[in-house]
């Protein structure tokens, strides 16, 4: 039987949070909770079957860059 390595000490904070959480948390609502955490740590703790994942439908706000114009007054030589 393979041996199973033993939780990081981040995965084992992030099982803390989530057994003290009344409700169920996204990667998002953690990352505010634990300084650190990724993805990573909740595959570890899904894949022993400490945690499960159901996938849900959320709205976000989301920042993206575009390319835009920007004006100025251009300058007029001085007539004399």
């Amino acid at each position: 039987m393979a041996k199973v390595a033993e939780l990081s000490p981040k995965a084992k904070e992030v099982l803390e949070v989530l057994t003290n959480s009344d409700t169920a948390l996204t990667l998002a609502d953690i990352k505010e909770l634990v300084d650190g955490v990724n993805s990573s740590h909740l595959t570890a703790l899904k894949n022993r079957g400490l945690v499960n994942a159901d996938k849900i439908e959320k709205e976000v706000v989301t920042v993206a860059k575009r390319t835009v114009n920007i004006y100025a007054v251009t300058p007029t030589p001085e007539v004399e």
